[in-house]
């Protein structure tokens, strides 16, 4: 699509958010016994050119593996596209397909300006990349990587800038803008032409007949409108009125499609083996969107080893409770700013034990409606160094005094993602975290800054379970004891404003 935006990408090897979840259950355990904090493994990368080994790298094929068994490469020319049955589960040339094998239908890549070798970019920064591209309003990105590399990518010319680093060019594959080899996700492409600093989308048929051209790889596209003859230049992406001479800049970009809607057609993506995991459907008041849960653990997580306090499982993108979690999320965080990473369940069988105890008594006296009222799933940010430390020892209510404790001393959850991302801090990559958590709310009461144990209900009687910031639009909860929450899920995401991190 015009001469800014061939199919030119790579993809890199599918990071933590594709650990594969299949298997028995013996092998699930083992693949998720790491207690660390989510980040991308080591890619598994080498170059190779079929028959040539002594090839160049610039010359040389990507092939990239993983533990989730998909095998991907990447071919160094920039006319080929990505193979479209290969995405949909049914290319059966293995590594000899001539056409890109990637996990999406797009691809980005950076090459080095000292072995001219293209290098795709990390799992989040495909996602991030093409989420600005797809936005006609982004014109200019910034990048970073671990080495210190600072640039930016112009996305109107595709052009990289590298002001300090390694790089001097960016590439994006596609895959077929026909839906005939395509049927559920195609890409599709629409052009630009600006206007007061404004881009507006051509109309039809001007815009298929432009976008013909520039798939045929025509120099100029001429068409009439309002009386006026305008000719493209489809290798400038300028548009000149012929009678008047005003020269318009011209653009092609793509519709942004999000990963999950392309979930049940996109077959790179690992899915769990049926009948390796109970089903969950029939567990009363589990959905996190429903404010309550039920019996633990709902969803499949697997026992920790021995030794070891906790293990952290991947949610998949197709199963069900990613979705929800993903729902709750962006109810206050929209997707327009946000992007979700990757979201993981945590299981910690003492923590869950406290948890469960606490539960039993305080729900002892109380209503079936009450019952119903107790628990709730609430959000907390936290900064990535804090996250081993409550996966495996609870929130720390004390952690309340490094910020401004205005309803009183404990931990701060909230119904909303975007009171706690306020509250969380990015990692160095702009990585961000936030637990939903499992919270027994209890009989709340309103705060105060200097409240610091909880008051009676009534003098001499039982105590409040909770503090809250309002008692007619209840947002924040304040827990003193951390017997009454549960870190059930961790969701690591990024805000579209950071920098994009090509390596991490």
């Amino acid at each position: 699509m015009l001469a800014h935006a061939p199919p030119i990408i790579n993809i890199h090897e599918l990071d933590s958010f594709h650990e594969e979840r299949s298997g028995s259950p013996q092998t699930s355990a083992s693949s998720a016994t790491e207690s660390t904090i989510p980040n991308s493994p080591p890619q598994k990368r080498r170059r190779t050119a079929k028959g040539e080994s002594s090839q160049s790298p610039e010359e040389a094929s990507e092939y990239l593996s993983g533990d989730n068994r998909i095998r991907f490469h990447i071919h160094p020319r920039d006319e080929i596209k990505i193979c479209d049955h290969f995405l949909l589960g049914g290319c059966n040339q293995g590594d000899s397909c001539p056409l890109h094998h990637t996990c999406y239908p797009y691809h980005w890549q950076i090459r080095r300006e000292d072995s001219k070798a293209w290098q795709s970019v990390s799992e989040s920064a495909q996602r991030h990349l093409e989420k600005l591209y797809c936005d006609t309003g982004k014109e200019q990105i910034k990048f970073v990587d671990k080495g210190g590399a600072v640039g930016s990518i112009f996305l109107h010319s595709m052009k990289l800038v590298c002001f300090v680093g390694p790089y001097d060019k960016v590439r994006r594959l596609s895959n077929t803008s026909d839906p005939k080899e395509n049927p559920h996700f195609p890409t599709e492409w629409a052009a630009y032409w600006k206007r007061n600093g404004n881009w507006m989308k051509y109309e039809e048929p001007i815009s298929q007949g432009l976008l013909a051209a520039s798939e045929q790889d025509k120099d100029s596209y001429t068409f009439k409108r309002q009386g006026h003859f305008f000719i493209v230049d489809l290798k400038r992406r300028v548009q000149r009125n012929r009678d008047k001479g005003y020269v318009r800049l011209v653009q092609c970009r793509p519709s942004y499609r999000p990963l999950l809607s392309m979930v049940p057609h996109l077959m790179t993506l690992p899915r769990r083996p049926w009948g390796t995991v109970p089903s969950t459907s029939d567990v009363l008041r589990e959905n996190p969107e429903d404010g309550s849960c039920g019996s633990y653990p709902a969803a499949w997580v697997p026992k920790p080893p021995d030794g070891q306090a906790f293990l952290k499982m991947e949610v998949l993108p197709t199963e069900v409770v990613y979705h929800r979690v993903c729902a709750l999320f962006h109810q206050s965080l929209s997707e327009e700013k946000t992007l979700v990473l990757g979201i993981y369940q945590i299981r910690n069988d003492d923590l869950w034990e406290k948890y469960t105890r606490q539960k039993a008594i305080m729900s002892h006296a109380c209503s079936l409606q009450e019952k119903y009222q107790l628990e709730k799933h609430l959000f907390y940010g936290s900064a990535a160094d804090f996250l081993e430390s409550i996966c495996q020892k609870n929130f720390d209510p004390s952690f309340s005094r490094l910020h401004a404790p205005i309803y009183g001393r404990g931990c701060y959850f909230s119904k909303s993602a975007i009171y706690s991302h306020r509250h969380g801090q990015a990692s160095k990559a702009g990585l961000r975290y936030m637990f939903l958590a499992k919270v027994l709310v209890g009989k709340t009461a309103v705060g105060h800054k200097l409240f610091r144990h909880l008051l009676p209900v009534v003098p001499g009687g039982q105590l409040y379970n909770s503090w809250v910031n309002s008692k007619s639009n209840t947002q924040v909860y304040v827990i003193s004891d951390n017997c009454q929450c549960y870190p059930y899920f961790l969701i690591s995401y990024k805000m579209l404003s950071d920098p994009v991190a090509v390596d991490g």
